[in-house]
C-alpha cells in the first residue's frame, strides 16, 4: 500500500462547528465522482472510504484531494492506494470528525 496524500489539518476542528453539513456537501461535490459506491467505515475521529479505481483515476483523485484540502483545512486527509483499491481517510478533532462522517459518508452512498 502506498500513501499518496497525507495532509494534516491546518485549522482547529472547532472551526468546523460553524459550517453546516449541507454547505460542506456542496463544497465537497467534486469528490462524489470518485467516491460513488464507496464502502464507508467509521473511524473514531472521522471516516474511511474504500473504492476501486484504476491507476490513472487514483492519480486524479489524489490531485483533487490535495487541492480541496486547502479549503477544508480543519480536516486531515490521507489517500492510500494498492491498485485497484484506494482509501480516503478524512479525520478531524472534536466535532470535525463527526462532520467528516456525515459529509463524506453521504458522498459514498
Amino acid at each position: 500500500m502506498t500513501v499518496l496524500v497525507d495532509l494534516p489539518a491546518a485549522r482547529p476542528g472547532r472551526l468546523a462547528q460553524v459550517l453546516a453539513a449541507t454547505a460542506l456537501g456542496a463544497a465537497t461535490g467534486d469528490f462524489q465522482t470518485f467516491l460513488r459506491g464507496a464502502r464507508a467505515e467509521p473511524l473514531p475521529d472521522g471516516i474511511r472510504l474504500r473504492v476501486r479505481l484504476d491507476v490513472h483515476t487514483i492519480a486524479r483523485f489524489a490531485d483533487l484531494v490535495r487541492v480541496e484540502a486547502d479549503g477544508l483545512a480543519f480536516w486531515s486527509f490521507r489517500v492510500l492506494a494498492d491498485p485497484p483499491e484506494c482509501w480516503l481517510e478524512v479525520t478531524g478533532a472534536g466535532d470535525a470528525g463527526a462532520l467528516a462522517r456525515t459529509v463524506f459518508g453521504a458522498l459514498g452512498a
